[in-house]
């Protein structure tokens, strides 16, 4: 799956003190990800990771009265597996030991390179599936989760046949591509004719509960948008 497109479902904690710094990644990160909350201290960063649902968490290390590292801590304290990444413009010793201890992505300098920043969320989305918790959004009430196979709708999941989750697995790791129904006929490990191929759509299209999602392009094949 490409990870750009898993970034999209991604809601992002992040926190500097720096303004301009933190304008400067702000507005990168927004271009990548679903959604993006900033902090400007420690103390902004745990109200914003209280009042909303967040997925990643970057923070600074040095940020006034509550560090980043204390931040990290309050967070580990009710929340084991959520991806954290510590940044700072100078790794100390003494920091990378109070680190160590938080089951970190990583531990980052500043200023952030793209490909830095780009690898840490590749990492925190292997992390948030390897503990079972990356959905990816289908629309705002329906998402998959990769580690049951299931779509989730209002909290309630909604199986699916082998077919139906090689289908939407597909569509989600190209989303916006048009795939072809050739593509779907090599996914899917057998030959499927229009009709049934129209029909798993059918039945994905309904599960979602929303025909928009799932788009046809007459004798080309579907795009998921």
């Amino acid at each position: 799956m490409s990870k750009f497109n898993e970034f999209k479902n991604l809601s992002i904690l992040y926190a500097e003190d720096d303004s301009i710094l933190r304008e400067i990644t702000v507005t990168t990160l927004e271009l990548i990800v679903d959604k993006v909350y900033s902090a400007s201290d420690g103390t902004d960063a745990l109200r914003v990771y209280e009042q909303n649902h967040i997925d990643v968490v970057l923070l600074d290390i040095y940020m006034g009265k509550i560090s980043g590292i204390e931040v990290a801590k309050k967070i580990r304290a009710n929340n084991p597996h959520i991806p954290i990444t510590i940044i700072s413009g100078s790794i100390a010793t003494e920091d990378l030991l109070a680190a160590c201890k938080l089951n970190l992505v990583d531990y980052i300098q500043k200023p952030i390179e793209f490909n830095t920043l780009i690898n840490v969320l590749a990492s925190s989305i292997d992390r948030l599936k390897s503990s079972g918790l990356f959905l990816a959004k289908i629309n705002k009430w329906v998402s998959y989760d990769f580690r049951s196979k299931a779509l989730v709708k209002e909290g309630e999941k909604i199986t699916l046949t082998k077919n139906e989750i090689n289908a939407i697995e597909l569509l989600i790791a190209r989303r916006g591509q048009i795939i072809t129904y050739e593509t779907f006929s090599h996914v899917l490990e057998e030959e499927m004719s229009d009709g049934a191929l129209k029909n798993l759509i059918l039945r994905l299209r309904k599960k979602i509960g929303d025909d928009r999602n799932i788009r046809n392009l007459a004798k080309i094949g579907y795009t998921l948008i």
